[in-house]
């Protein structure tokens, strides 16, 4: 598989912009998720910012940085998650009305590492080694 150009191509980022597009219209849905803006914030917040992240820290080109923004993105995720399940709880939404957002959550959360984990494999592959200088190799 050819390595991505753009962020847009990226599954992780695709699957992100899926997740936080389902969070906004479940709170556009619910009165109250809606009229509780603490909650409403902080929910849209965490969501929007998984793809924002996974984004910023592709334009960054490097392999170093970019595994940082996805750490952020995952967090982000995680947060988005939990605040779904709060939000069943306060009974904001039901468990059949979060159902697709949890499953984009749970996708979204295995692309990312696999992304995370394939960055990680290319920085240890393409790590130089230095050598003191005026030391000979042996």
């Amino acid at each position: 598989m050819a390595p991505a150009r753009h962020y847009s191509e990226l599954i992780a980022w695709k699957l992100a912009e899926e997740f936080s597009g389902e969070a906004q219209r479940l709170v556009e849905a619910s009165p109250m998720a809606s009229r509780n803006f603490r909650y409403r914030d902080q929910l849209l917040d965490a969501a929007s910012d998984v793809p924002k992240d996974i984004a910023e820290g592709f334009v960054r080109y490097s392999a170093a940085t970019f595994i940082l923004f996805l750490d952020y993105a995952l967090a982000s995720l995680v947060e988005g998650e939990l605040r779904l399940k709060d939000g069943i709880r306060r009974g904001y939404f039901s468990p059949a009305e979060c159902e697709e957002a949890l499953r984009l959550a749970r996708r979204c959360l295995t692309a990312t590492v696999r992304l995370k984990k394939s960055q990680e494999r290319y920085l240890r592959r393409h790590r130089r080694r230095r050598r003191p200088t005026g030391v000979k190799g042996s």
